[in-house]
């Protein structure tokens, strides 16, 4: 039995068609993910959308937080063009490759020819001059062909000498390993195994374990483990100031915070804010990006209108994390009351329910739900409150006259929009009961009994939608 031997490709035939093979594998799903469509995205208005200026500056910032869109796209069919172009360069060169290497073909040595032995082998016969290594193979492939031992060996190893040494190329450069280029190449994956992959390694882990699992910095939990375990009844003024002082809004854990010269001044016309707390001395509630961070939180509740870009994007950054943080302060009331002894009261978990719809309506606790409706100002509370409506379930259940005729004082245009937008909101009915499975009386509850609560929770829309249909601004 033939040994197998292992050798380097010496004239980079195998090499080539191994990385044409890769390369194809990468390059057609690249292509089909990265090569544009060429359809040209247009910006479509939906006229069931609100279209009051919050809602439009709302699609115009999420456009705008697309950067760098048409470049990208440019970059993408360049690289994709270069790409291409290399692939065809290595299939080129691969339909150059020589072989070198064919396998043993009695037939095509014979030309497929029953009589070209007899005239071959009066032409190649040695003692007429004749080639004395071809009359060798045109004796074996006449062999193979007419003994049944022979054509056997050929058929099942390819040579009718039968199995010889087998050769495995190896699908790389002869010259990675060669005296000349074989030091570099060590050195190049050693830079690439023992520097690169632990640097890159170590820097995700470094800031990964910074975060837990719900993204939010580690030393913002026990912040708020702390102030919730010191003071656990606490007040919405209390829980604003607190969320000011995540530490996501300090440069000194989050680097994508900005800090500019300007801020001490455009600041300072903010501080007539009520409930800052702008003197409070506990640390870090006291540093400057927390009383940053709540001037900008209060102002957005207070529907007060930045007139700084810098500022207006800094506010947009702190509301984008506001609300996973008040859900992670939530989380952390809960833990304190199932792992201590103190015991959370039931006010501040209401208050922090509260939170988040008050960031969303950008409304205080102590403002009408009404002002969450478009083009809806205190202007219009008092004929409101007049109708008997209080809220926007109650301007949605009146009558489709008379919600028309308490916002006379708007337009169709913008009595559109709130029809919009009580059409979005959603009315929820909970049915709940309670029943003890597998008894024939099931509502009969006794002693001992495993009982079920089932709850069923259906959400319909606040307005019907085709009301807004009927009124279609012209």
């Amino acid at each position: 039995m033939g040994r197998a031997s292992f050798e380097y490709d010496e004239v980079g035939n195998t090499f080539y068609y191994v990385l044409v093979s890769f390369y194809a594998i990468i390059l057609l799903p690249a292509t089909y993910f990265f090569l544009p469509t060429g359809k040209t995205e247009t910006v479509k208005i939906d006229e069931h959308d609100c279209q009051c200026r919050g809602c439009v500056k709302k699609r115009q910032q999420k456009e705008a937080n697309k950067p760098w869109k048409r470049t990208r796209t440019v970059l993408s069919v360049f690289f994709l063009i270069v790409a291409w172009i290399v692939f065809a360069l290595i299939v080129k060169k691969v339909t150059e490759i020589e072989i070198t290497h064919e396998e043993y073909n009695p037939y095509q040595i014979l030309g497929l020819d029953q009589k070209a032995y007899r005239e071959l082998s009066k032409k190649m016969h040695p003692d007429r001059g004749g080639d004395a290594q071809m009359f060798d193979k045109i004796a074996k492939a006449y062999q193979a062909l007419t003994d049944d031992e022979s054509r056997e060996n050929w058929e099942k190893y390819g040579n009718p000498d039968g199995p010889t040494a087998t050769t495995f190329g190896i699908a790389l450069p002869k010259w990675l390993v060669s005296k000349e280029y074989g030091l570099w190449v060590l050195a190049f994956y050693g830079l690439l195994f023992m520097v690169v992959l632990p640097v890159v390694v170590g820097v995700w882990w470094y800031n990964s374990i910074k975060y837990n699992v719900d993204k939010v910095l580690l030393d913002t939990t026990q912040l708020f483990y702390y102030f919730l375990h010191k003071t656990p009844k606490m007040e919405i003024n209390r829980m604003l100031m607190l969320l000011g002082g995540s530490f996501e809004f300090w440069k000194q854990y989050n680097k994508e915070i900005i800090e500019r010269e300007s801020d001490d001044v455009e600041l300072t016309r903010y501080l007539s804010l009520p409930n800052l707390g702008e003197n409070k001395k506990e640390r870090p509630l006291s540093l400057p990006y927390s009383l940053k961070a709540r001037i900008l939180i209060h102002s957005h509740l207070s529907r007060i209108p930045l007139d700084n870009e810098g500022l207006e994007y800094d506010q947009r950054y702190i509301l984008a994390r506001v609300l996973r943080l008040t859900e992670e302060m939530i989380s952390m009331s809960q833990q304190l009351t199932f792992y201590t002894q103190i015991k959370v009261p039931i006010e501040t978990l209401d208050n922090l329910l509260r939170l988040q719809p008050m960031f969303v309506q950008a409304l205080w606790p102590k403002n009408s739900p009404l002002l969450q409706l478009p083009h809806i100002t205190d202007h219009n509370l008092p004929y409101l409150r007049k109708g008997r409506v209080f809220s926007c379930g109650d301007l949605a259940t009146v009558d489709s006259e008379k919600r028309r005729a308490l916002l006379k004082s708007l337009s169709d245009e913008e009595y559109h929009d709130v029809l919009v937008v009580l059409s979005s909101m959603p009315r929820l009915s909970i049915q709940t009961a309670v029943v003890v499975e597998g008894e024939d009386d099931a509502h009969e509850v006794t002693a001992g009994c495993v009982v079920t609560i089932r709850v069923s929770l259906t959400r319909t829309s606040l307005l019907d939608p085709i009301a807004c249909f009927f009124f279609l601004p012209m």
